[in-house]
């Protein structure tokens, strides 16, 4: 029996073919559940707090939250990539003196808002930096705190340290569940050591880390690209160094490593406010991906072990705004949100011939103090608005936990087109179809193009086969797309408001929210459905089909 999930059927429209196989069914891994940032000072604002209490009532919480800074040396303050908890210092006996306050207040965020620690174990607390003494430490820009220390012991210290405080305060349930992560991006400018002395680091940070807690889960080495030569190649010696190395703390073969971490980007911007127009492509994020899952495969010890994207994003820089560069703006938009939302199937279904394949893709975006609205910053919110990106993951939130098969003829394999889409290539039209204990059905749908100026809309026809015979299903219909789940388009006609009254955020705060469309009930018959409508170019859609 067929039913509208629409305006109609609109002959003049190209149609892709949807395919739901409800008697396929294997568990759903729910590869979205984590995000990341630069400033961990943001974390315990009253806007940062909010937008962590929302992750926290995703209903397919816990979200595991990354952010960067957490051993830096500093006053507290944050400020766009920079922050510091001054965790360590030295006494004038030269004596170690550990501060846990800040560091604190930023774990009990997480875990008070129902989210998980993502603990990434850096950057170098001044007192330990083996940089030059005329080097500037504090501030983004600055050199002291991206050093090797000084003393691998006295870091193994404080890793132990800060184990054993995390252990005595959160008990071990709470921290054998937590991601441990060294350092971000040691293969460019975060890390001013060689990757010998960053293996070096690894082998005393699982040293320090595993003394106390034997239990945690540690990783790494979340380097940049691995499509790029430098960035694959520094990925291999950490891997060959974990594998077959000799440890720099035990002098026997080999370190601990339970789950490998790299990040991937769609594109880059840099600081050019005369820009010209240039996208990101769904190409480049799963081809560094397809190339991080073959490097892995090289070392069948680790075929199986889990990998985690710990920053996974349209582009490279998320404290650059539309001032910066004009193509920002895109991250305010519907675009932002369907770039993520095809990622994720794109991703889930990505896997190396030889094993690996990808367990989590980290979105690197919180919120942004003090800033413009809508300033086109990488974030999930917009000084308490709900950018359309963060609809995406409460559609996801909405599938559950059995995945069901699903097939697109207007889904494309991104590592076929080198370059990304041309004005005449058509949307993708991907998705992921599951099922919950009720034996509800969701099917997310998402249309995306490279080019946010295509808008050709797609007329979908969506076959469900292998239901129950016989049933009658409620249907209904959630969209985030240019007009729905979209505070931006209505702050356009606002009139672009830098600043917020008190009326203008409650109708921003209105036009974000996802709004929940009735349809007409289906019979399931014979045990199969046919239902039809539009997406529109950038758009993700969630159909439900909830037995009556």
């Amino acid at each position: 029996m067929a039913s509208t999930i629409g305006s109609g059927v609109d002959g003049g429209l190209d149609i892709a073919q949807v395919r739901v196989d409800v008697a396929r069914r294997t568990p759903l891994r729910r590869i979205w559940r984590y995000v990341g940032y630069d400033e961990p000072n943001y974390t315990y604002t009253p806007s940062g707090l909010a937008l962590l209490a929302k992750l926290g009532q995703m209903s397919d919480a816990p979200y595991f939250v990354r952010c960067h800074f957490l051993l830096c040396s500093g006053d507290g303050t944050g400020e766009p990539k920079w922050g510091s908890t001054h965790v360590y210092t030295e006494d004038e006996g030269g004596r170690p003196v550990y501060r846990w306050e800040v560091i604190d207040r930023i774990l009990d965020a997480y875990l008070e808002t129902g989210c998980v620690p993502f603990v990434e174990i850096g950057f170098m607390p001044e007192a330990l930096s083996s940089a030059p003494p005329d080097l500037p430490y504090r501030g983004p820009r600055a050199e002291g705190w991206r050093y090797p220390p000084r003393d691998y012991g006295r870091w193994m210290d404080l890793v132990r340290a800060l184990a054993q405080h995390c252990l005595a305060r959160y008990g071990l349930r709470e921290v054998s569940r937590w991601y441990w992560e060294l350092w971000n991006e040691p293969d460019i400018s975060y890390w001013r050591g060689t990757v010998e002395e960053y293996c070096r680091l690894y082998d005393y940070t699982v040293a320090g880390l595993l003394s106390a807690i034997p239990q945690a889960k540690v990783g790494g080495p979340g380097t940049t690209s691995p499509g790029r030569p430098e960035a694959g190649a520094f990925l291999r010696t950490f891997l060959k160094h974990c594998t077959s190395g000799i440890n720099a703390v035990t002098g026997h073969t080999g370190t601990r490593l339970d789950y490998v971490s790299f990040h991937t980007k769609g594109g880059g911007y840099g600081v050019e406010p005369g820009a010209a127009k240039k996208t990101p492509t769904m190409h480049s994020l799963v081809r560094h991906v397809a190339v991080g899952l073959d490097i892995i495969a090289d070392f069948a010890e680790l075929r199986e072990h889990e990998v985690i994207l710990s920053e996974c994003d349209p582009d490279g820089w998320a404290a650059g705004s539309i001032r910066d560069n004009p193509n920002l703006f895109y991250r305010n938009t519907e675009y932002y949100a369907s770039y993520v939302g095809c990622a994720a199937p794109k991703l889930l279904d990505l896997a190396s011939t030889r094993g690996p394949w990808v367990d989590g893709m980290l979105t690197w975006a919180f919120q942004f103090e003090d800033r413009e609205t809508f300033a086109g910053l990488r974030t999930l919110s917009t000084n308490g608005v709900d950018k359309p990106v963060l609809n995406v993951f409460r559609l996801l939130a909405r599938l559950g936990g059995t995945r069901l098969g699903l097939s697109s003829d207007r889904s494309r394999d991104p590592l076929l087109h080198p370059g990304g889409d041309d004005a005449h290539t058509r949307p993708d039209v991907s998705g992921i179809a599951a099922m919950d204990e009720r034996g509800a059905i969701q099917v997310y749908l998402c249309s995306h193009h490279d080019d946010w100026d295509v808008h050709q809309r797609t007329q979908v026809r969506v076959c469900l086969s292998g239901m129950a015979p016989g049933r009658t299903y409620a249907v209904y219909r959630q969209d985030v797309d240019d007009t729905r789940g979209n505070a931006h388009t209505a702050w356009v006609e606002m009139g672009r408001p830098p600043a917020l009254t008190a009326r203008a955020q409650v109708a921003l705060q209105e036009a974000a929210r996802l709004k929940t469309e009735r349809l007409d009930d289906l019979d399931s018959g014979d045990g199969r459905v046919e239902l039809w409508g539009e997406l529109a170019a950038h758009s993700v859609c969630l159909l439900e089909l909830v037995p009556v």
